[in-house]
C-alpha cells in the first residue's frame, strides 16, 4: 500500500536542524521534499544533516536579492515552487529580510491550500523573538539546566538537543493536523512552533495555589535507590528501573537486602524517611552491585524479571537485537561518505509503513523548478469568511486514552491541544501519577476529560468497549495486548486507529520486558552521553527524554493514521517505542561511517563543550555562551580581557578536555567577578550569543512577559489545585479558534457525562456507581 504522504510535495526553506528533521519525518512517509538553498552554496550539509537530509531534492536560488514584485528567474521559480507545494516548512528569523518570501497573505494568494509551518527560536512576538536559535541557550533560558542533577550544583550542561527534536516533532505534528483539517475545509493554514516550545515539551511548566513545589532530583545516578544506575565489578554500569514495590522486593532479595528493605524507615525500598535513610540504602545497593560483573547482574535480573538495562553508548545500539527487529537501522550509500548506517523510520504503521527514501542528494537544481514539479492547483477551494475562524484542526475527533505516567499522557495532551476530545480512562486508583502528586501530572493531563472505570470487572470492560466503539483513535501505553484483554479489538470498531506506545516495541526479544524511560536512556547511550567520558552515566529523571519524545511521536503517528483513514478509509495500528525515541534524540551519533568525528561531550564538571561553548559562573548567577564564529570568539576574548592570540599561546594538552585547559581557566577567572546583567549587556553589544541560565522554577516562565505575549500560558481555576497555570499552545494556527483549555480533570470527573454520551441510562449509571464499577471524585 502507498505510504501516507505519497504525492504530497513539501518545500523546506531553512538552515536549522529542527526544520530539516521535521521535513525528514514527512519524507519518511512518502512526501517529496525539496530543500531550497537561499545561497549559491548548496553543497550537502554535514553532521546530523547526513541523516535529516536523506531523500530530499535540492534547489539553489539567490533569494537574498529576490523581491516578490520583480520578474526575475529566481522569483518565478519561487512562485512556481509555492504554487505547486502542499507544505512549506521554514525557520527564517522574524527579522530576516527574507520574511517577504513567506508572508502569509502572499502565500495564501499564490496557493490557498498551502500549509505553511514556521519554526523560530522563541516565537514571532515578544522580546526574545530575534534571539539566535541555539539549543543550549534555549535550554538555559527555559530553566532546563537549572533543574538538572549533576556532579556539582546546577545549572548543568545538557548534551541532548531537546529543543530541536521537540520543535521538529511539534512542527511535523502541526503540519499533519493542518493537512487533516484541509481534507475537510479545502484550505491550508499557517502553523507556528519554536525551539522554546520544543524545550517545554521536556520541561513542563505548571503551578497551582495548592500544588506542592516540585523538588528537583539531586543525585546524578537517579531519583531513588532502586531507580538509579550503579557501577559493577567490571566497570560496567547497570540502570535499575524498579518503581513498583514488587520489583523492588525481587531486586532486594537477589541482593540480600530483603531484611533491610523491610524496615519501615525505607518505605518498601522506594526511598527513606530522611535523606540519611535514602543515602544509606543507596550506598548499600552500590556496594553490592560492585561485587559482581555487569554480565552476571544482567543475567540474574533478566531471569527474575527485574526492570534493568546496561548503560551503553549510542553506537552500541546499532547491534541491539530489539533495535534491529524494530527496523530502526538502515544503510544508505552516501555519495560523499560511502555507506552510512543510520536510523530507520521511528513510527511504525501496520497498513501504510514508512520507508527511508534514500541518501541525501548531491544533485542541485539551480534557478529552475525540479522536474515534474506541480505548477497549478486543480482541487476546489473554500475561501475564508472574513469574520469566521476555523475550528481547531482535530475538532470532532474523539480519542480514548488508556495511559499512565508520561509518554501516553503526553500523546493525549498534544492531541487535546489540537482540538481532539480526549477521554482519559483511569482505574479506580487513577493514573499512577495522581497519588504521588507530581506536578507534571497537571500538565500532561490538561485539556482532557476523565472517566474512572474498574476494567478488571466484566461490566467495566463493557464500558471501555462502548467508549472505544465511539472513538476515532485509541492511545495506550500498556504492555502489548493489554487493550485486547479489555475487549478492544478491530471487530469492535473497524474505523478505530490504535496507537500503542511501548518500551521496546510491539514484538521482538524485549517486547515483554517492563519498559520505562531510564532503561531506554541507558540502552541507547543517553545516560553515558550526559555523564560524559570522565563521569559515570547520568540519569536525568525529571527530563524523561525518551518518554516525552515517544509521546510526541505517538501523537504525530495518530494524526498521520487519521489522515490516511480520511484519504483511503484504512484504519490501522500505530506503534512508537522508547528505543526509537532515544534514537531520534541521538540521530547524528546513532550512525556508522568512515571518517565519523568523535562526539563532543562535556567535561568532568559538566560546564559544556569548550571555552567558547559553555556555562560560566558569575558573581550573581550563571550565563551560557556559544561563540561559534571567529568574530564571536574574538569578541568573547575581548570581554574576558584576553588577547585574540591567547588561544594559540596557551593550547590544551593532548587528551585534555578543552574546559580543563588554560584558556577556559582564564575565562572562568575573568568572568567570576562580573554580574549577569553586566556581562549580558557587553556580549549582546558585540553580538556574542548568550543567555542567562535560569532556575528551573515554573513561575519564571509562567510570569515571563515573552511567554504571555506569545499566548503560551493558560490560567484556570481548579477545584483542588486552586489557581492553575499551565504552559500550552506549543503549536499555534492562524485564523483558528482556540481550544477550551479545560483544566486538568479530577479522577472520574466526567464519568457520568461520558457514560450518557455512549448510551447509558441514568438508572444504569447509578447502578455502576453503587457496585463500584465506575467512580467520580468530587472536589
Amino acid at each position: 500500500m502507498a505510504r501516507i504522504f505519497e504525492k504530497l510535495t513539501v518545500l523546506e526553506l531553512g538552515t536549522g536542524a529542527a526544520s530539516a528533521m521535521a521535513s525528514m519525518l514527512l519524507a519518511d512517509h512518502g512526501a517529496r521534499v525539496v530543500r531550497v538553498c537561499a545561497s549559491a552554496d548548496a553543497s550537502p550539509r554535514e553532521g546530523g544533516f547526513i541523516v535529516w537530509d536523506r531523500g530530499k531534492e535540492v534547489v539553489a536560488l539567490d533569494l537574498t536579492s529576490l523581491a516578490l514584485g520583480t520578474e526575475t528567474p529566481a522569483a518565478d521559480v519561487w512562485r512556481g515552487l509555492v504554487a505547486g507545494a502542499d507544505v512549506l516548512i521554514e525557520d527564517l528569523p522574524p527579522s530576516s529580510p527574507l520574511q517577504s518570501l513567506v508572508d502569509p497573505a502572499w502565500l495564501q494568494r499564490i496557493n490557498p491550500r498551502l500549509v505553511a509551518c514556521s519554526i523560530t527560536a522563541y516565537g514571532k512576538r515578544g522580546g526574545l523573538r530575534d534571539e539566535p536559535p541555539i539549543d543550549d541557550l534555549v535550554l538555559a533560558r527555559m530553566g532546563v539546566l537549572g533543574g538538572m542533577p549533576g556532579f556539582r550544583p546546577a545549572p548543568v550542561h545538557v548534551v541532548h538537543p531537546l529543543p530541536t527534536v521537540g520543535a521538529a516533532i511539534l512542527g511535523a505534528l502541526g503540519v499533519a493536523s493542518a493537512l487533516l483539517a484541509r481534507e475537510r475545509t479545502g484550505r491550508g493554514r499557517m502553523v507556528e512552533t519554536s525551539l522554546m516550545a520544543g524545550a517545554l515539551l521536556y520541561h513542563p511548566k505548571v503551578d497551582g495555589t495548592h500544588i506542592a513545589r516540585h523538588v528537583f532530583q539531586s543525585h546524578p545516578a537517579g531519583s531513588a535507590p532502586f531507580y538509579s544506575n550503579y557501577e559493577c565489578a567490571d566497570g560496567g554500569y547497570i540502570q535499575l528501573g524498579c518503581v513498583h514495590p514488587r520489583f523492588i522486593a525481587i531486586a532486594a532479595d537477589l541482593m540480600g537486602l530483603a531484611d533491610l528493605v523491610a524496615e519501615p524507615r525505607f518505605d518498601q525500598g522506594r526511598g527513606g524517611k530522611t535523606p540519611a535513610d535514602v543515602q544509606e540504602m543507596r550506598d548499600r545497593v552500590a556496594q553490592i552491585m560492585k561485587t559482581r560483573p555487569s554480565r552476571d547482574w544482567a543475567a540474574a535480573f533478566e531471569t527474575a524479571d527485574v526492570p534493568f538495562a546496561p548503560a551503553r553508548t549510542s553506537e552500541d545500539g546499532l547491534t541491539d537485537p530489539q533495535v534491529i527487529h524494530n527496523d530502526m537501522i538502515t544503510t544508505l550509500d552516501d555519495a560523499i561518505l560511502g555507506p552510512v548506517t543510520q536510523m530507520g523510520v521511528p513510527i511504525a504503521f501496520s497498513r501504510t509503513p514508512g520507508k527511508v527514501p534514500g541518501p541525501r542528494s548531491t544533485l542541485v537544481h539551480a534557478s529552475r523548478l525540479p522536474p515534474e514539479w506541480p505548477r497549478s492547483l486543480t482541487a476546489p477551494l473554500m475561501l475564508h469568511a472574513s469574520e469566521q475562524l476555523d475550528p481547531p484542526p482535530l475538532d470532532g475527533i474523539r480519542i480514548l486514552e488508556i495511559t499512565n505516567l508520561i509518554a501516553g499522557p503526553t500523546c493525549g495532551r498534544l492531541l487535546a491541544d489540537l482540538g481532539a476530545d480526549v477521554i482519559k480512562l483511569e482505574p479506580p486508583g487513577g493514573d499512577l501519577s495522581r497519588p504521588i502528586g507530581r506536578t507534571y501530572f497537571y500538565s500532561v493531563n490538561f485539556e482532557k476529560r476523565s472517566i474512572s472505570v474498574d476494567t478488571s470487572t466484566a461490566e467495566g470492560k463493557v464500558v471501555a468497549q462502548r467508549i472505544a466503539a465511539s472513538a476515532d483513535a485509541l492511545v495506550a501505553n500498556l504492555r502489548p495486548h493489554a487493550t485486547e484483554r479489555m475487549g478492544i479489538t478491530p471487530t469492535l470498531n473497524p474505523r478505530l486507529i490504535e496507537t500503542h506506545l511501548t518500551g521496546y516495541g510491539w514484538t521482538g526479544p524485549y517486547a515483554k520486558r517492563p519498559g520505562i524511560d531510564p532503561l531506554a536512556q541507558a540502552l541507547m547511550g543517553l545516560q553515558r552521553a550526559q555523564g560524559g567520558p570522565e563521569n559515570p552515566p547520568v540519569f536525568p529523571a525529571q527530563l524523561a527524554p525518551t518518554d516525552y519524545t515517544t509521546g510526541a511521536l505517538g501523537a504525530l503517528g495518530t494524526v498521520l493514521a487519521l489522515y490516511a483513514r480520511a484519504r483511503t478509509g484504512v484504519a490501522q495500528r500505530v506503534d512508537a517505542n522508547l528505543l526509537s525515541g532515544a534514537i531520534l534524540l541521538s540521530s547524528p551519533w546513532f550512525t556508522r561511517y568512515v571518517g565519523k568525528p568523535e562526539r563532543p561531550l562535556s567535561d568532568k564538571g559538566q560546564y559544556g563543550l569548550g571555552p567558547f561553548h559553555r556555562l560560566f559562573s558569575l558573581r550573581d548567577g550563571w550565563i551560557y555562551i556559544v561563540a561559534s564564529t571567529p568574530v564571536e570568539q574574538r569578541a568573547l576574548l575581548a570581554a574576558a580581557g584576553l588577547s585574540p592570540d591567547y588561544l594559540a599561546s596557551a593550547p590544551t594538552k593532548p587528551g585534555q578536555h578543552p574546559n580543563d585547559g588554560p584558556l577556559a581557566r582564564a575565562m572562568t577567572d575573568a568572568f567570576a567577578g562580573r554580574t549577569v546583567a553586566d556581562l549580558l549587556r557587553d556580549l549582546r553589544s558585540t553580538q556574542v550569543p548568550c543567555a542567562e541560565a535560569q532556575a528551573g522554577d515554573s513561575a519564571l516562565f509562567l510570569e515571563d512577559p515573552h511567554a504571555l505575549e506569545n499566548g503560551m500560558i493558560a490560567v484556570r481555576p481548579h477545584p483542588t489545585a486552586g489557581r492553575l497555570r499551565v504552559a500550552w499552545r506549543s503549536i499555534q494556527f492562524a485564523h483558528t479558534a482556540p481550544t477550551a483549555g479545560r483544566p486538568t480533570a479530577l479522577l472520574g470527573q466526567h464519568t457520568d457525562e461520558v457514560l450518557r454520551e455512549v448510551g447509558y441510562a441514568e438508572l444504569d449509571i447509578r447502578d455502576l456507581h453503587e457496585r463500584h464499577i465506575v467512580k467520580t471524585e468530587l472536589a
